[in-house]
């Protein structure tokens, strides 16, 4: 059973200047029972922003639906938002087919295999940076209604799941990191080379624009194993939420301050 004492065990680590406190030894949550189906939160009803991220094959779709479907934690998938904005009417289609003619299927939303050709590879960062430019300010509009609606709805713990949370500076955006790992970069190789449509080429082509998974885990303030069971992995999910809800209203700084800045 040491994945899953692993797995509940790799926690938080206190990286971030913002907790004004020192780096810590990581230690074992202790669930609250009441905390899976409580939501708890300062007087002040402070939201608590908890940034998700992983690497591609490292497991955080699933962590994502524990989270959602089990625990019912409000989540934003950020590439979820993404595949609405290029669905047929989303925001995002004529812009993006303004840029890089071709990508539209016949549906009338983006074809993102079409869009790949343009903007993946070490030799279209140019375009990569042009598609982002679009999609970002969008991307950015659903994240801040989703917490206005959070917000306005009590809650106190929502969770981001941003893709490339380090790799384009969004952890200054939320008050924890949490970052998903199979501890095995074998392991997500194997993952992702069994997906329909994947290549070789397309896998290296896609962790080349990805922080590495070590150094992720260096960085985040919690840690969740995938390299366990589901069921294991879901223990060490329901044990890190149980903790936030119990304890996070007092790290939780990010949302007043978008408030605050966005009045102002």
């Amino acid at each position: 059973m040491r994945c899953a004492a692993e797995a509940v065990a790799r926690v938080s680590r206190f990286t971030r200047a913002v907790q004004a406190r020192p780096r810590t030894r990581a230690h074992r949550l202790t669930p609250r029972a009441e905390a899976s189906t409580e939501t708890g939160g300062s007087p002040e009803g402070t939201m608590l922003l908890l940034g998700l991220t992983g690497s591609i094959g490292m497991g955080k779709s699933a962590v994502s639906s524990m989270l959602t479907e089990k625990l019912r934690v409000p989540v934003l998938d950020s590439d979820a938002v993404v595949h609405e904005l290029y669905s047929p009417g989303g925001d995002a289609v004529e812009p993006v087919a303004a840029l890089f003619p071709g990508v539209v299927d016949p549906d009338g939303g983006i074809s993102r295999p079409e869009l790949g050709k343009f903007v993946l590879g070490p030799d279209n960062e140019a375009a990569m940076a042009a598609l982002e430019a679009v999609v970002h300010p969008l991307v950015d509009a659903a994240r801040w209604k989703f917490l206005d609606d959070a917000d306005k709805a009590g809650e106190t713990l929502v969770v981001l799941d941003i893709p490339l949370l380090y790799e384009k500076g969004y952890e200054n955006t939320v008050d924890l990191v949490v970052v998903v790992s199979a501890g095995s970069t074998e392991t997500q190789r194997n993952r992702v080379l069994a997906r329909p449509g994947m290549t070789p080429e397309k896998f290296e082509a896609i962790v080349a624009r990805q922080v590495p998974d070590e150094e992720k885990r260096s960085r985040a303030d919690f840690v969740i194993d995938t390299g366990c069971s589901l069921a294991e992995t879901e223990r060490a999910v329901g044990a890190l939420v149980a903790e936030l809800r119990s304890t996070g209203a007092g790290r939780a700084a990010v949302w007043s301050r978008m408030k605050a800045e966005r009045r102002g």
